[in-house]
């Protein structure tokens, strides 16, 4: 009787544990390596607002265009560019790794705090990115394939 439990249980946890390990973002992609995965450069592919596409150019997205290229480095820090300056800062990943908190600190004057919902996160050299966000009443969906 005792051994039939031992073995049940170390079936419910192994199964569990593979359960959890193998959790995939939305739409594709382990959530278990997207710290890894995420850091390189993306390049924007296509971005859309309230579900019309946006023109991906060096901009503002909440006037209709979106920066074209990010890069997050292993060390926590991010750029991007916005078509004047080099905008930097910091990156980090929720504890379910399912959110991606963006905090802009340079330039001062354009200083900004993100978080996009990651829906798909794919490794390799043709890996893809796809992270959605709020503002206000508007639904951003942005899609970035990694340039490396």
């Amino acid at each position: 009787m005792k051994k039939n439990f031992r073995m049940i249980l170390a079936v419910v946890l192994s199964a569990g544990l593979t359960m959890t390990s193998c959790e995939k973002f939305e739409e594709g992609g382990k959530v278990k390596s997207a710290q890894d995965v995420i850091t390189k450069e993306w390049a924007m592919e296509r971005a859309s607002k309230n579900g019309s596409n946006v023109e991906v150019v060096n901009a503002n997205p909440q006037i209709g265009e979106v920066t074209e290229n990010w890069v997050f480095n292993d060390d926590g820090t991010c750029s991007t560019e916005d078509g004047n300056s080099t905008l930097t800062g910091t990156w980090s990943l929720s504890s379910d790794s399912k959110v991606l908190d963006v905090e802009i600190t340079s330039p001062a004057n354009k200083a900004s705090s993100q978080s996009y919902t990651i829906m798909k996160l794919t490794k390799g050299s043709d890996g893809q990115m796809i992270w959605e966000q709020s503002i206000g009443s508007d639904a951003y969906r942005y899609e970035l394939r990694s340039s490396l």
